[in-house]
Order: C-alpha cells, then structure tokens, then sequence
C-alpha cells in the first residue's frame, strides 16, 4: 500500500463526493471536506465516516487557497449548475498551494468529443453543457499538475432515486413508468455515482500508475427494458416502459434531459464497460437491493407483484 496521503474532496456531500471519501479512507489516506455549511445534516454525516470538515466555496477563491493548505492531492467535482469558472477556481487555488501535486477530476463520458455529435450546433439544448465540460477538462490538463486523472462516468443510477427521479423520470413515483426518449433496443450504459470515488482512491493511491488517463467507468449496459425489469424484482411491483413518440418530445417544453437520452443512443459509448474491468464497481442489481426501500416509498408500494428481493 502506498503512504497515506491528504486529499480534499470538493462538492463532498453529493455522490461522487461521499463515494470518494469512503473509498480514499479506507484506503487509508486522510479526507478533508469542502462544504459550504458545516452544520448542515449532510456535513456532519461524512463527519462521522472520518472526513475533516473544511468551510469553503467555489466562488471564494481565498477559501479556496486555505482549504488546500498541506494537501497531497485535490478530487475536483462541480455540482451541475456550476461551470469551468469554478473549476479553474478550484485549479488555481491547487496550483497556488506548494504541496499539491495530484488533481483527480470527474466530468463525464465523451467529453471533449462534442464536435462529432450527430447534434452539434449552437441551437442544441446540450450545447452549453458539452462546452463546459470540456473546459473544465482542458483547465486540469493544462494547469501543469505533476499527476492528473480525469473520470469520465456514464449515467447515474441515482437519477433513479428521490427527488432527481422527477427529473429523469416523470410520473415514476405515481404509476412506475419509466418514460424515455431511449430506442427499445439501445442498452444504455450504467454507473453508481459513489464508485467514482473507486478511480479516485486508486489514482491517488498510485498516481504514477493513473496519471494522464480519461477513465470511462461503467458497470452495466442495459436496454430500458431490461433495467425496469431489475427494478422490478427490487421493489415487488411491475413497473413499465414508455417509449416518447416524436410528436411528445416535439411538444416538451424542455428537452434537455430527452434530448440527453436521444443523444446516448447516437453516439456509441464504445467499451465502457469493458474498460472499466479493473476496479470493483457496485453491481445495477447490488445497487437497487441497497436502495429498495427507498425505491419501494417513492413509488408507493410493498409486498405487491413479485415480491421484493430479500437482502
């Protein structure tokens, strides 16, 4: 094992944040948090899994600079409605500090090949999207880090979960239908939002062996309707699939999410998968297990249909 290290996690609270806390701690490294509220439920969680809470912002760069004091590396993650301005924030800051060397950044698959997109065009409701981050891609590989990893996941089974559930999915937690802008056919790859917290752990662990790398991270790929089926074995309930017709997305208002669920049938996601063989990554069944009550009073049901999965 390699010595331990000090690494601050930033949007610790999310996901991706609390999944790289657990997994640099047990890798025996030392996790400080940035939050923005130290008293907040959420904080004082991750407080108790062995994190050190740190008070900053993404906007306060001299937060910033004092949060990076004597840290080894730095896992950069930007909350959806922030763009590559935080990013180089939290870059320039690092870069500031004489003891960071490691910068491990989670962005998302593709990034960066936004030009070949069957869609691409200023018009596109993903367009913003795509540029940011890839900018916040470039502002990490430029920045002149000794060692930099770039996670690049696939799309979040948490965005099965409350509340996001009524984003991605609208009307799931009334009639379980899963609605999609996915072709029957496409199989749609899949990730726990926690287990970037696997490729941090092992990049800061051996950043020699991980530095300079984009890492796809996928467990699973699926079609829609192979997934409602795993859902349905894990709340008890049969839960159905509807396919939008051109004329429903034509209609929508907001297409963002539709059109970010036309655009993963476009564009092949390759062997992700395949690519991710090297870490042990929670499985899409393990993952519904964990989250099945959860699941079971979003959608308002127990004991019904199937039956749940006993854990």
């Amino acid at each position: 094992m390699s010595s331990p290290k000090k690494i601050l996690v930033t949007a610790a609270t999310g996901y991706q944040g609390t999944g790289t806390i657990h997994h640099c701690l047990v890798a025996g490294h030392n996790v400080h948090a940035l939050v923005r509220d130290l008293s907040c439920e959420k904080a004082k969680r991750i407080q108790l899994m062995g994190a050190k809470l740190v008070k900053g912002d993404f906007n306060d760069t001299d937060s910033l600079r004092v949060a990076m004091r004597g840290m080894d590396g730095v896992f950069l993650n930007l909350p959806t409605q922030l763009g590559a301005d935080a990013a180089r924030n939290v870059v320039a800051a690092a870069r500031e500090s004489p003891t960071v060397s490691i910068m491990i950044a989670s962005t998302v698959v593709k990034a960066g090949q936004h030009e070949s997109f069957p869609r691409w065009s200023p018009q596109w409701s993903m367009y913003k999207y795509w540029l940011e981050k890839d900018a916040v891609e470039k502002c990490v590989r430029n920045a002149g880090f000794q060692y930099w990893t770039i996670v690049q996941p696939v799309r979040f089974l948490q965005n099965l979960l409350p509340p996001d559930n009524t984003i991605y999915y609208p009307g799931f937690d009334k009639d379980k239908t899963l609605r999609v802008a996915f072709e029957p056919e496409a199989r749609i790859p899949w990730i726990d939002a926690r287990d970037v917290g696997v490729v941090a752990a092992a990049a800061l662990s051996q950043p020699e062996k991980y530095t300079g790398r984009h890492i796809d991270l996928a467990v699973e790929s699926l079609t829609t309707r192979e997934f409602a089926d795993k859902i349905e074995n894990s709340i008890g309930a049969q839960v159905e699939v509807h396919y939008y017709t051109d004329d429903e997305i034509a209609a929508m208002p907001n297409t963002i999410v539709v059109d970010a669920e036309i655009w993963a049938c476009e564009v092949p996601h390759g062997n992700a998968v395949e690519a991710s063989r090297e870490f042990s990554l929670n499985s899409v069944d393990n993952f519904l297990r964990e989250y099945k009550n959860l699941l079971q009073s979003a959608v308002g049901t127990v004991h019904e249909g199937k039956g749940p999965v006993t854990d």
